[in-house]
């Protein structure tokens, strides 16, 4: 079963910042060898958001349509989903729940939870007198094991060298 589940932000900041396509393809590479070792995987709705876009990422996604890296939800995900959006219409005002819940966070988080997978993600955790809804707070709230990038990148021992 796969180990990892990929927010956006984790395709959109690598491509936008260190791991760009044409600076550092390995990265890229790497994504698509650890998702063929059933390590790595997102949801289908992430690959939406990034294929909403004209640009170098939205082709990449395009083109991993059909190669296991964007999942659809599994029942159990699905109903996880209704789990995830009660709490967080109830802890959160009306236009930060509304606004998180219309994304692909939620699924990441139901999807990852429903594998027993941790979420990768590059949002950091805030306080809890926060307004914003925030992947880390709704992992910790639900005890699902989170990480970034770089901390993903060392627990499966990637090296990128020359």
């Amino acid at each position: 079963m796969p180990g990892y589940c990929l927010d956006t932000n984790i395709f959109i900041q690598a491509q936008n910042g260190p791991y760009a396509m044409d600076i550092v393809p390995a990265f890229w590479d790497w994504l698509d060898q650890k998702v063929d070792d059933g390590n790595l995987f997102s949801s289908i709705m992430v690959y939406q958001e990034i294929t909403a876009g004209t640009d170098d990422l939205a082709d990449w996604a395009k083109a991993r349509n059909n190669s296991g890296l964007f999942e659809a939800p599994s029942p159990n995900a699905q109903q996880l989903i209704g789990v995830i959006s009660n709490y967080v219409l109830t802890n959160y005002q009306q236009a930060e729940a509304n606004f998180f819940l219309q994304g692909a966070d939620p699924w990441v988080i139901a999807q990852a939870q429903a594998t027993n997978a941790k979420v990768v993600t590059m949002e950091k955790l805030v306080g809890a007198n926060s307004k914003k809804v925030k992947i880390p707070n709704i992992c910790e709230h639900f005890g699902i094991e989170w990480l970034n990038t770089y901390q993903l990148l060392r627990e499966l021992n990637a090296r990128f060298t020359l």
